[in-house]
């Protein structure tokens, strides 16, 4: 199944599904522009056990690192370079899969600050290895979690997934 058939699956049983919809069948799915939404990735980035989020500085709560999908990037290398600049951490995918190993749906809200509308990520979790460390491109406080410390969710979910 390609990603974009798992997209529609996932979004199939959510109250998001027309506006995923919109999104799947825009010429760009990827782009900042479409209104609705778009595609996002994320990498989790486990190490000796532990995974590594960042503290978002907009929501304030600990996330696994990601972000937009520029253009030309594929959602694997948009995940890895987000990781990157957002931790300091260069990473690889940590498998031959290529698939996201989670889906996610979820509302952003509002931002006046950026003039952003709420709209829909659908975010494309890529479960990454560390290569090295380097200086964090952005001032965003991350740090190690033992998985049991995992507050969120969604990376509960995906880590279920891998153990």
């Amino acid at each position: 199944m390609d990603i974009f058939s798992a997209i529609a699956v996932q979004a199939s049983g959510t109250s998001h599904y027309t506006k995923c919809d919109v999104i799947l069948a825009s010429s760009n799915p990827f782009s900042r522009s479409i209104t609705h939404g778009h595609i996002t990735a994320s990498g989790l980035v486990i190490k000796n056990g532990r995974v590594l989020l960042i503290f978002h500085p907009h929501i304030k709560r600990w996330f696994q690192p990601g972000g937009h999908i520029e253009e030309g990037d594929s959602p694997i290398e948009a995940a890895i370079r987000e990781v990157h600049e957002e931790t300091g951490y260069v990473c690889e995918l940590d498998s031959e899969n290529q698939d996201p190993i989670d889906i996610d749906i979820h509302e952003i809200p509002e931002n006046p600050k950026k003039g952003e509308s709420a709209h829909l990520h659908i975010d494309l979790l890529y479960q990454l290895r560390v290569l090295r460390e380097e200086q964090s491109l952005e001032d965003i406080e991350c740090r190690w979690f033992a998985f049991a410390d995992v507050e969120s969710i969604r990376i509960q979910r995906a880590l279920a997934k891998l153990v």
